[in-house]
């Protein structure tokens, strides 16, 4: 009987023990899907987001400056704009990739969250030495200030695990 009584005990620990490393094991997958598929969807959105705008900026700069209210007045304005599109076209192609390939993802929330931290911060010196912007001005520093906090939150998290 106080075999019994002990094998009883001794198999419910191991059953217990291993129930609770299987329910640990299955919370730790559920939260690894979780964060998975929030990386796709971010990255997705970031991709489509910088290539758009990128490839809009090379194929027609000029649109697409009047969207946001900025004139060319000389060859090297056009340059420049190109040259800044084309580093947000490459952003969006390392956004692509980044879905793919997991040990990019880190990188490319640093990347990101560094590029729309500064941003902010320009866009934030703009307001008091420039004044008040307009709405399509609050409208980029809102997609810009939105899209430095997740990448920066992306980042952190991914750097912790």
């Amino acid at each position: 009987m106080i075999i019994q009584l002990l094998r009883s005990i001794f198999s419910y620990s191991k059953t217990n023990k291993f129930t609770e490393i299987h329910n640990h094991w299955v919370f730790v997958k559920m939260i690894t899907m979780k964060n998975h598929l929030i990386d796709n969807v971010l990255l997705i959105l970031l991709a489509f987001e910088y290539l758009l705008f990128g490839l809009w900026g090379l194929v027609d700069p000029i649109a697409l400056s009047n969207m946001i209210g900025f004139t060319f007045n000389e060859i090297t304005s056009f340059s420049e704009f190109r040259a800044q599109y084309t580093f947000f076209t490459a952003l969006g192609v390392l956004s692509v990739i980044a879905i793919f390939r997991n040990e990019l993802q880190i990188r490319t929330y640093f990347i990101l969250a560094l590029l729309n931290g500064s941003f902010v911060i320009g866009r934030t010196l703009g307001i008091f030495l420039d004044g008040m912007p307009d709405q399509t001005l609050w409208t980029i520093f809102a997609v810009d200030l939105a899209v430095f906090l997740l990448c920066f939150w992306r980042y952190r998290a991914l750097k912790s695990t």
